[in-house]
């Protein structure tokens, strides 16, 4: 009696793939119990990622690297030796000067100055204050320093360096103008109108300035002349103003006349002096000094010649220096 267990298993066999293959009766293909496959899908080939190998360096290669570092360690060595010792600054500056060298030899040393607007200025005192020559670099020249040291000059008011590459230095200066010359101990200088002494100067090379005497005269002259414009007939008979105490003016006339102003108010007084000139021929006269320094009355000094005669023309232009002393009040 066969078990029903052993049918099973036998009706199983024949129904195997390979049994119905033998048969020549076709198998369904089973699918997958996994996930579906799409149709015509390619296998993807997981590879592994390939290891790229350098090459070696060539020997040239290696060699320049090697030569670069020990460059920059002996820099370093130099570097730190000269900290250590204190010689910073003095390997900097013999680093600097072989660069200078080096571009002056290219060409770009100072070999022309060119300078606009000199008069009085000496060409001496420009060359000093430029401190510039053929062994001077011209992308390192310091243009403000040489403005600084060119207005130093009392010559020169305003002043402007340009550099014109690649060796010409174009100077442009603004010179004072002479105001005055002055007078002090013994000493004449000319002046400029904000009281700069420009330079030592004789009298006779500058006849058409004003003559003035004492201390702070050139800074206050600007403004005495200022009052004088309209008294063109005073002005051409002065020779000299005096300054007294640095406070107030004594007019010194070429007929030796001299006219004391107050301290202020002197547009008033001089305008009181016109008056009496033109009543009276005040300046006329055989007197030695008019003193206006008090507003309400006017006082007058005679002279003291016994024949009461003018001086002469000597003796009436004689310059006068800052020494020289008021007069005292004499007769009214």
């Amino acid at each position: 009696m066969q078990s029903i267990g052993s049918v099973r298993g036998e009706a199983r066999k024949r129904r195997s793939p390979d049994a119905l293959l033998k048969r020549g009766i076709a198998v369904p293909r089973r699918s997958s119990r996994g996930l579906p496959m799409l149709a015509g899908a390619r296998n993807l080939i997981a590879r592994s990622p390939r290891s790229v190998r350098l090459g070696k360096l060539g020997r040239d290669r290696v060699r320049g690297k090697w030569l670069l570092v020990c460059v920059l360690f002996l820099a370093s060595a130099l570097l730190y030796g000269a900290w250590i010792g204190g010689q910073t600054g003095r390997l900097v500056d013999t680093l600097g000067g072989g660069i200078e060298k080096l571009a002056v030899a290219a060409g770009f040393g100072v070999k022309r100055v060119t300078v606009d607007g000199q008069l009085h200025t000496t060409d001496a005192e420009i060359t000093a204050a430029l401190h510039a020559g053929p062994d001077t670099m011209m992308l390192g020249y310091d243009t403000d320093a040489a403005k600084a040291r060119l207005e130093a000059v009392p010559w020169i008011k305003h002043a402007q360096v340009m550099r014109l590459l690649p060796s010409t230095l174009q100077v442009v200066i603004e010179e004072r103008v002479p105001y005055a010359i002055w007078q002090s101990h013994g000493q004449t200088y000319v002046v400029d109108a904000e009281g700069v002494t420009l330079a030592p100067a004789l009298r006779e090379a500058y006849p058409e300035l004003p003559l003035v005497v004492g201390d702070g005269a050139p800074k206050a002259a600007p403004a005495l002349y200022q009052a004088l414009m309209p008294y063109g007939d005073l002005k051409q008979k002065m020779i000299a103003a005096i300054r007294v105490g640095d406070r107030r003016w004594t007019l010194k006339l070429a007929s030796g006349l001299e006219v004391m102003l107050p301290d202020d108010n002197v547009d008033e007084a001089l305008a009181s002096l016109t008056k009496l000139d033109a009543e009276k021929a005040l300046l006329k006269r055989n007197i030695a000094s008019v003193d206006l320094r008090l507003l309400d009355r006017v006082t007058v000094r005679l002279r003291d010649d016994p024949d009461g005669s003018p001086p002469t023309a000597e003796a009436a232009q004689e310059t006068p220096t800052s020494s020289t002393k008021t007069p005292g009040k004499g007769k009214t």
